[in-house]
């Protein structure tokens, strides 16, 4: 679907994600985690989101498998 974080598309839907979800403390709570994450890193908050919905896909795939 996407090939990187950089995806106009992508950064629009987590975008859109966030916006929608901005009454949602539980939300915002992880959100600032994963931030902060990235941040530690030095990466950006994007490239995060890409990181960990990449590995959770992968996570899936193994489950499958089994």
């Amino acid at each position: 679907m996407f090939r990187n974080y950089n995806d106009h598309k992508f950064k629009k839907i987590i975008d859109e994600f966030i916006l929608s979800s901005s009454d949602n403390q539980s939300i915002k709570y992880i959100l600032r985690n994963i931030d902060f994450e990235a941040f530690k890193l030095g990466i950006s908050f994007y490239q995060m989101i890409f990181i960990l919905i990449q590995n959770d896909g992968i996570h899936y795939r193994k489950s499958q498998i089994r």
